[in-house]
């Protein structure tokens, strides 16, 4: 989905916010609606704690349209987190830069802060364009569990203030004519990772990358190790799977047993996955393996050297 979204979307609304390190994820909006609590999407903070999203509120055609962009993360008890907007730009063609307000949920859905404009130039943050980029500092996470921030557009010129209620339901309905469509940068900062990184061995036994024919019809072990923090046996075989990076990769099958496969005396887990079913081809120099345990994903990348097909 978001290879779709950056082929229809991304190269041509967003280029002209190049510049811009460390970005996680672009809304998919286009694939799957974002538009509510229940449909939010997802997103995976990794050990660095803080995640990017590039999105857009309406579009940037030039219509002013409704739109209200909702993202989830899983966030600990105790976390102080830091949610703010950077780099909102205006329509292309409608006159007007998105004057963005945004607000927290806890994991029932109930309000926890929201935030519009910033009170004065003084509160602008490096990454913003003017205070219309609102950003909410040091939140208190009350307890463990699924978070929700919401992102859309203030009331500009309304008559009336436009706030959250609980359940992500707006105490007041848009304005068309007040309302502000642009792009922005959603940046969360200070969470708690939420995606475990995992050793793996691709093809156990060989000293330098694995050699990988993505013609063959055999299939590959991988071997999933088992470390301090994670215990392979306890995966859930079901949601393993091989892959290229960024793509969705393909089931296998994982033994029921336990092998030592790097000698430390932890029971690591070795999979099999069919060579041709897991999409990667000769451009590729990664095999990523990812999976849950215990409701968290996880995730393992190998070094891979692709060799020539055979001729007969």
């Amino acid at each position: 989905m978001i290879k779709k979204y950056l082929q229809y979307a991304v190269a041509a609304a967003l280029g002209v916010m190049a510049g811009i390190s460390n970005v996680a994820a672009f809304e998919v909006e286009r694939d799957t609606p974002n538009d509510s609590i229940a449909t939010a999407q997802r997103l995976i903070i990794g050990a660095e704690r803080r995640v990017e999203v590039k999105g857009i509120i309406g579009n940037l055609a030039g219509d002013i349209v409704p739109d209200i962009d909702f993202y989830s993360f899983h966030g600990q008890a105790e976390n102080s987190i830091r949610i703010d907007i950077d780099d909102g730009i205006k329509c292309n063609g409608c006159g007007r830069s998105l004057n963005a307000m945004i607000a927290i949920f806890d994991p029932n859905g109930r309000l926890l802060l929201q935030k519009n404009d910033m009170p004065s130039s003084r509160d602008v943050d490096a990454g913003s364009i003017a205070k219309f980029d609102p950003h909410l500092e040091q939140v208190l996470l009350p307890v463990s569990g699924i978070y929700t921030v919401a992102v859309t557009s203030d009331n500009p010129g309304g008559s009336a203030v436009r706030v959250f209620k609980d359940d992500g339901v707006m105490a007041t309905p848009f304005v068309t004519s007040t309302v502000s469509n642009g792009s922005y940068l959603l940046v969360i900062e200070g969470v708690s990772p939420s995606m475990l990184p995992i050793s793996i061995d691709i093809k156990p036994g060989a000293t330098t990358a694995a050699p990988f024919n993505p013609k063959s019809k055999g299939k590959i072990p991988v071997a999933l190790i088992s470390a301090n923090n994670f215990n392979a046996l306890q995966v859930d075989r079901d949601s393993v799977r091989f892959g290229p990076p960024n793509e969705g990769g393909a089931a296998g099958r994982c033994g029921k047993e336990g092998e030592d496969v790097n000698g430390d005396g932890r029971l690591d887990l070795v999979c099999h996955f069919e060579t041709q079913e897991t999409g990667i081809d000769g451009t590729d120099t990664e095999g990523v393996v990812s999976g849950t345990v215990g409701g968290m994903p996880f995730e393992g990348r190998g070094w891979l050297k692709i060799v020539p097909v055979r001729k007969d």
